[in-house]
């Protein structure tokens, strides 16, 4: 009972503090949430502006050797080279990276000229004021949200538009690299193929000129055009197989299926091989019947090879024209949600709410003192111990404090007397 006799007599002395000191508490609050409204209106406004970018696209191999290797440009990258990036990064992550990027940053403070808004005289400060202002964020879905806060709306959209601009342009440049590097590489198999083409031209023209072979029939000429048609899926089954192996593990779905296509193509292929060479009959060839059987086998092999060479050169020329294209294109590459724009409300200051927040902590900074006033005026009455311990300590404090003043007066005046 005495407990809780002594639990209320406390609640209702904190209450009488309380209602004794209302004016104070109220005036305090009052007299804060003013003061910081008004000085709150020579803040100056801050406006933020935003974007959304999509997620980048990942080409989905199997459209082309060249569209293989180029397609995605910076998401391409990313599937290119995924052990070198944390897990479970993704290509939006990518794009973020490179949005708070120092090479993209110093651009957009030097097309802007923030080293001379800022009023800063290096590019380091510059740049961790920008950084400060700007916003990325990924979000779950992949949506890439971009934002800077500044206090011009209209500079505050144009920074916005210039991360994404130059997002672009580091994208083109991957693009461009990724193209060249094809190109060079295209080139060389061209020219390796045309080598090899002329070779099996003049072999096949020798060939008929020294046993007056013409041609073959139609029934074989559909075999060795059927052959040379599987040699070429096969030609781009193996790279697609290859495009795969760098975006995915050996055993994903993707990868065996792949991996069982290039299986079936190789068999199809030794079925047409066997019967070029086994299934051959005495009246396919204008040649000597006694000769029939070997150059029969050779005149199928030489065509083949032709007609191989010649898919394979048309089919990389082809390609060779895609990459050319690509290399001159200068299409914007960065697919955008919601574009910039300027912004019409402020985003700070938010003068209600830093009224509000300044009243409640003159309130609550005015409650512990009158509660450590009224304990001390209490000891001070009751002269208790503890009144006569604060005192001491107030006492030293005091002592302290004058005699540190005592010091620096000193020392200033032996300043002023080397002065003079």
């Amino acid at each position: 009972m005495n407990d809780i006799k002594k639990d209320g007599a406390s609640l209702w002395d904190i209450l009488s503090v309380i209602v004794k000191w209302r004016r104070l508490l109220v005036m305090n609050f009052l007299t804060a949430s003013i003061f910081i409204l008004i000085v709150s209106f020579f803040l100056p406004n801050w406006y933020i502006s935003r974007a959304s970018i999509f997620p980048p696209e990942e080409e989905t191999p199997g459209f082309g050797f060249a569209s293989s290797i180029l397609g995605g440009g910076l998401a391409g990258a990313l599937s290119s080279y995924k052990m070198a990036l944390p897990a479970f990064a993704t290509p939006s992550d990518l794009y973020a990276s490179i949005l708070r990027s120092r090479i993209v940053s110093e651009s957009v403070v030097k097309k802007h000229g923030f080293q001379k808004i800022y009023g800063v005289g290096s590019l380091e400060k510059a740049l961790k004021i920008l950084a400060s202002h700007l916003n990325v964020k990924v979000e779950p879905e992949g949506i890439i949200r971009v934002s800077f806060e500044d206090k011009d709306p209209e500079l505050a959209a144009s920074v916005v538009n210039s991360f994404i601009e130059e997002l672009n342009k580091v994208n083109n440049e991957v693009l461009l690299l990724r193209a060249t590097a094809t190109r060079h590489f295209i080139e060389e198999r061209l020219a390796q193929t045309k080598i090899e083409l002329t070779k099996a031209e003049e072999d096949y023209r020798a060939f008929q000129e020294e046993h007056k072979a013409i041609s073959l029939d139609d029934q074989m000429r559909a075999m060795i055009d059927n052959l040379a048609e599987l040699k070429k899926q096969l030609f781009l089954a193996e790279i697609e197989l290859g495009v795969l192996k760098r975006s995915f593990l050996p055993t994903h779905t993707e990868v065996k299926r792949q991996e069982a296509k290039i299986d079936e193509i190789k068999k199809q292929i030794n079925i047409l091989e066997e019967g070029a060479s086994n299934n051959k009959k005495e009246g396919e060839l204008s040649i000597p019947f006694s000769e029939a059987p070997d150059l029969s086998l050779q005149l199928v092999r030489l065509t083949r090879q032709l007609k191989i060479q010649e898919t394979i050169y048309e089919f990389l020329t082809q390609e060779y024209e895609k990459v050319k294209i690509q290399e001159k294109k200068d299409t914007p590459t960065i697919q955008i949600l919601d574009p910039p724009t300027v912004p019409e409300v402020k985003s700070r200051p938010r003068r209600s709410m830093m009224a509000v927040m300044a009243g409640l902590l003159s309130f609550l900074l005015t409650t512990v003192a009158v509660f450590v006033k009224e304990f001390v005026d209490r000891n001070k009455r009751n002269d208790t111990e503890t009144y006569r311990q604060l005192d001491k300590i107030l006492v030293t404090v005091k002592d302290d404090f004058y005699a540190l003043r005592s010091l620096f007066m000193r020392k200033k005046g032996e300043d002023n007397d080397r002065t003079n």
